[in-house]
């Protein structure tokens, strides 16, 4: 019985008024995969056109720091917060905001006076509004020392900025400069808190000051993107 189904079947196949419709199938076939193929080889040629004549960009950055300083008294056991408004600052035209450095200084520094106690200062800058990478891996926001160094801390504020100079490839110049056209970075306040605690001078039970002027100073640093094809 299979025998004569496939019989059957082939003679369907095979006779005059099947044989044009399975030609006509043949051919759509073979052509749908030429023109597949065809599209295949096109895009690689592409591909390999645009990797082999793109060419390479060195961008350089120009830089230029405003210092911002502050200076407050602090007591015994307490916290102050120090705010600096960035939209006071005039940015160079053509420059843009890319970190903020910080430097926390107390009045005894490099631990000179043998017979002081250095203080213990910690110094936090606040996640608030302002715009800026606040999740950044290179970011310090926080930082605490008793031995009359200065604390340094730094946020980064726009997005990859490092100051160290960058090749990419792009098919022209305005491609290339995508990442550094952006605007809205480093508006708002920086604000910071101060804490102190005055130790006391070894072998005393009262310390030999209740207080100590702490030093802030905000540098802006800003930079200017330039382009060259390498």
């Amino acid at each position: 019985m299979s025998a004569d189904v496939d019989n059957t079947m082939r003679n369907l196949l095979v006779t005059r008024e099947s044989r044009a419709p399975t030609v006509v199938a043949l051919l759509v076939t073979v052509v749908m995969m030429g023109v597949t193929m065809v599209d295949f080889v096109g895009d690689l040629q592409a591909t390999d056109a645009f990797t082999s004549t793109t060419p390479d960009w060195a961008i350089t950055f120009d830089t230029q720091t405003h210092v911002m300083q502050a200076v407050e008294t602090l007591q015994d056991d307490e916290t102050k917060n120090v705010e600096f408004d960035l939209t006071e600052l005039e940015v160079p035209t053509g420059f843009k905001i890319g970190r903020i450095d910080v430097a926390i200084l107390s009045e005894e520094q490099d631990g000179d006076d043998d017979w002081n106690q250095c203080d213990s200062i910690a110094g936090d800058i606040n996640r608030n509004d302002f715009t800026a990478q606040w999740d950044d891996p290179s970011n310090n926001l926080s930082g605490q020392d008793s031995s009359c160094l200065p604390i340094e801390l730094k946020l980064r504020v726009y997005p990859g900025f490092t100051g160290d100079s960058i090749a990419v490839s792009a098919k022209n110049e305005f491609q290339a400069m995508q990442d550094w056209t952006g605007t809205g970075w480093g508006e708002g306040q920086i604000s910071i808190d101060l804490d102190l605690d005055v130790n006391t001078l070894l072998g005393l039970n009262t310390p030999t000051d209740t207080d100590e002027e702490i030093t802030v100073e905000v540098t802006v640093v800003m930079f200017s993107a330039s382009i060259q094809q390498v």
